[in-house]
């Protein structure tokens, strides 16, 4: 499930923005998030275990891509312009605020399904 997650991470990553490095960037970023949750689970860090925790990773990963779908045009306009334009010229926002609502509520709807697998 892990594995699967970071594939689609990664996929959706290439896929909106068509570059190798923040590819590579996303990918390297699952692993370490994948170590420290999973970590953190088997240390009792946390009140869940390893396993209960990598479902949440997997679940959070899903969610946070899902959500992202709709940003993909911005990103790569950002990261095309070589990330120099932070703010648009006509000092509205960056991303609308429907995107990051979107992205919020996938994310949540994803934890939520996760918490519910893992109890």
């Amino acid at each position: 499930m892990a594995v699967f997650a970071a594939c689609v991470l990664c996929l959706g990553v290439h896929r909106c923005l068509g570059m190798r490095r923040p590819t590579a960037v996303a990918a390297g970023l699952s692993v370490v998030f994948l170590l420290v949750m999973t970590g953190m689970g088997a240390v009792g860090a946390v009140p869940w275990s390893a396993r209960q925790m990598m479902v949440m990773y997997s679940f959070t990963w899903v969610g946070f891509t899902i959500g992202a779908i709709p940003s993909g045009r911005f990103l790569r306009e950002h990261l095309r312009s070589g990330g120099q334009q932070l703010a648009p010229q006509d000092g509205g926002r960056v991303l609308p605020v429907r995107h990051v609502v979107f992205m919020c509520s996938a994310v949540s709807a994803m934890l939520l399904l996760a918490y519910v697998l893992v109890t």
